[in-house]
């Protein structure tokens, strides 16, 4: 992955100069993996408070006087889905059985039965 070299620190319309620490701390952050990234990301947000919804599409701009407006912006999120099951790879059968049982709590021979008669759908 090529490295994106960091934007100077110094203005030459102002003459002022990033102090030296915030320059070595800028140059940590863009050296971290994305694991070490992700970590840090969710460090800052637990100490000032963010929520998901503060940068992954809140409101964006606040809420009525009422109150109202958290009421009407709550959407359902889909829990049930159906799964098709059109066929496996003959090695993976065992996988796909345990796969099966996990999904839909079904006991051993349930499953067995349901995936040796693909193609079948399944409810989850």
């Amino acid at each position: 992955m090529p490295t994106v070299p960091l934007p100077p620190f110094s203005s030459d319309d102002s003459g002022v100069d990033a102090p030296p620490h915030i320059h070595d701390l800028a140059n940590e952050i863009i050296h971290l993996n994305l694991i070490e990234l992700a970590a840090l990301m969710d460090r800052i947000g637990e100490h000032f408070g963010f929520d998901d919804s503060d940068a992954f599409g809140g409101d964006g701009g606040g809420e009525s006087g009422d109150g109202a407006g958290a009421d009407e912006e709550v959407k359902e999120e889909k829990t049930a889905f159906d799964l098709k099951l059109e066929g496996f790879d003959a090695k993976a059968k065992i996988k796909v059985i345990k796969e099966i049982r996990a999904l839909t709590g079904l006991g051993l021979k349930e499953a067995k039965e349901l995936v040796e008669g693909a193609p079948v759908s399944i409810g989850c």
